[in-house]
């Protein structure tokens, strides 16, 4: 049957919803029950949804399943970190087991994303929400709740095209092919050499960030390192850096301005659903469009949990997002160097354009 010229299924209209539904409803709730303080953790459990959206439903469960427990992880670190009183030694060692064990894992099971992003990002937050012991209890509970929320609305899609698919096929994207995983890989020399360049380019960003006098929040020069390097047999330009750098910097002036007019939770709310469902409609498409919308949902979510003036934010996330950006690009270019003089490939700069 051919598919109609404005379907659906060329737009990821279903994943959109998905993920929006899956970070929506928990932050709705806290908001609701007057406990906005942990939206950060509602937010990093709702991006369990995006992992696995287009594989079969049998082993999105596994792929849904394991990221669930890697947020899970990666947040109770934090949490572990931020109790201790967050000391920059205990960050750094967090972070490098953070990446190892992110990358072997979004590597093995062949993700989309397979950046370890979203795992750096709910550990780095964590570490630094001001918790007390009385909390974590609460805190326990918002996560799991969440992230089994997240998992239950990535497969309601099996109830969905049972129910619709037979009478508008067109209206759903179709499914890929079950992906075949193995451990080999990570015995490959490429797959060491990956992991090498996440753990130095974050902690050569995290460094130069913490040790410019003036700027706070050296977590997102992390950020913007880990979301530029290609993952495994990924080929990205440097293109992709500049690209984060831009939509990043038009993002942060939404988000400022967003936070100038002081909105309410429940606006907030709106932002991070509607940010999140745009976002997922870019992402396959632009990477500079999908920051615009992903920079204020990360900003205003992470804002409820960690309130600061929006003004210096901004200078904040943009001074430290381009440092991350120059630190990929700049081992992205050694790789290359690297490449030529040993003649064959380094791992995650395998086949980059560096121009």
């Amino acid at each position: 049957m051919t598919t109609p010229a404005h379907s659906t299924r060329t737009v990821n209209l279903e994943g959109a919803a998905r993920a929006a539904i899956a970070g929506g409803v928990p932050l709705a709730l806290l908001i609701a029950l007057g406990m906005p303080g942990y939206a950060a953790f509602a937010m990093f459990a709702g991006f369990t949804a995006i992992f696995g959206a287009t594989e079969p439903y049998r082993q999105r469960a596994v792929t849904t399943g394991v990221a669930a427990a890697l947020q899970t992880v990666c947040m109770l670190a934090g949490i572990g970190v931020a109790l201790l009183g967050h000391p920059l030694w205990l960050q750094a060692v967090g972070l490098v087991v953070v990446l190892v064990v992110a990358v072997c894992t979004l590597t093995v099971l062949q993700t989309i994303p397979a950046q370890p992003i979203f795992p750096v990002f709910a550990f780095v937050v964590s570490a630094l929400v001001p918790l007390r012991p009385s909390d974590v209890p609460t805190v326990l509970l918002v996560i799991v709740g969440s992230v089994a929320w997240a998992w239950l609305v990535a497969m309601s899609g099996v109830v969905l095209r049972r129910a619709f698919h037979p009478r508008a096929p067109h209206r759903f994207r179709p499914l890929g092919a079950t992906k075949h995983r193995t451990l080999d890989v990570l015995r490959t020399p490429a797959f060491r050499e990956t992991v090498a360049l996440n753990v130095v380019g974050s902690l050569v960003a995290g460094s130069v960030a913490v040790a410019i006098p003036g700027l706070g929040h050296p977590y997102w020069a992390v950020i913007a390192v880990v979301s530029t390097l290609p993952a495994l047999r990924q080929r990205h330009t440097v293109r992709r850096a500049w690209q984060r750098v831009i939509g990043t910097v038009g993002g942060t002036v939404v988000a400022v301005g967003i936070l100038l007019l002081e909105p309410g939770v429940w606006r907030i709310v709106v932002i991070a659903v509607v940010g999140q469902f745009f976002a997922e409609i870019f992402v396959a498409r632009h990477y500079a469009v999908t920051l615009l919308f992903l920079t204020p949902l990360a900003l205003a979510v992470s804002w409820l949990s960690l309130p600061e003036a929006p003004p210096l934010l901004a200078l904040d996330r943009i001074a430290q997002t381009v440092l991350g950006a120059l630190v990929s690009v700049a081992l992205l270019v050694v790789g290359r160097a690297v490449e030529r003089r040993r003649g064959r490939p380094l791992g995650a700069t395998s086949a980059i354009p560096t121009v």
